[in-house]
């Protein structure tokens, strides 16, 4: 089987150690946090690969990092990099296609709640046109106004762009955590939305083992690696005990596989 942790974190070095700096005010995150510890977590955690997902908080900084993922996270065995926009970025369609077209990133990250931006801003649309067109799934964390939270409302932020790209790979993080019912109601009427089984910090997100299983093949599991304070394997446990095995798979790695796989160049 393989195992993909479709949810983890890294940037460059300064930026990754102001990251840390930022969410570790309880002290409750041990260990590094730069990318090679990330790889090595991946690794000791019985994991085959991750997603990467940097993630930028403000406009001018995408560019800097996508270069940087490019060139950097590929030197480690099964770590795919990620790419990051933010609508304030001046000239965003240039930005999408040198970072999913001419460096090939993979896979995107928005984190609205950080950035302070809507999935459904306008400006995103040049986003969502290519990366449909390539094949490239894209992680968002919606939701701006909680820290970390995301409300029905803001979840439903994401229904236009559903509509105008019925071939978008759209992956709610942390399943739209606590709306996590509207989110599986969208996920009902949209074949095209995942999301994954994330924690917000410390709290698992409550997706039950019958959700999952009905809409086996559309939930990733994602760990937050290194920021978070369970690790990935306690994760890992805590979700495969509750999966029949066909769905355990998909959830631990298959699905994550395939969206990655199914992007054109």
């Amino acid at each position: 089987m393989t195992r993909i942790d479709a949810h983890v974190h890294c940037f460059p070095d300064r930026l990754a150690l102001a990251v840390r700096n930022q969410l570790n005010g309880s002290g409750q995150l041990a260990g590094g946090c730069l990318l090679p510890d990330l790889a090595e977590i991946v690794r000791g955690s019985s994991f085959d690969g991750a997603w990467v997902l940097p993630y930028a908080h403000r406009a001018g900084i995408a560019a800097d990092v996508n270069e940087w993922s490019a060139r950097e996270v590929p030197r480690h065995a099964g770590l795919i990099a990620g790419a990051t926009f933010h609508p304030d970025d001046e000239d965003l369609p240039a930005l999408c296609r040198r970072a999913l077209g001419e460096l090939g990133l993979r896979v995107v990250k928005l984190h609205c709640s950080v950035g302070k931006f809507s999935p459904g801003d306008a400006r995103l649309r040049p986003l969502w046109a290519e990366a449909e067109r390539l094949g490239v799934p894209v992680v968002v964390h919606a939701g701006q106004r909680g820290p970390g939270d995301t409300a029905p409302d803001e979840v439903d932020e994401l229904v236009p762009v559903l509509r105008a790209h019925p071939a978008l790979k759209l992956v709610l993080a942390h399943s739209g955590h606590a709306a996590v019912p509207r989110t599986l109601e969208l996920m009902d009427t949209y074949a095209n939305l995942y999301g994954d089984l994330t924690p917000v910090w410390a709290a698992p997100v409550p997706v039950s083992p019958e959700a999952i299983e009905r809409l086996a093949g559309r939930f990733l599991f994602g760990s937050d690696a290194p920021n978070n304070p369970t690790s990935p394997s306690e994760q890992a446990a805590r979700i495969e005990g509750m999966l029949s095995p066909a769905t355990r798979e998909l959830v631990m790695g298959a699905t994550a596989a395939r969206l990655v796989q199914e992007t054109r160049s």
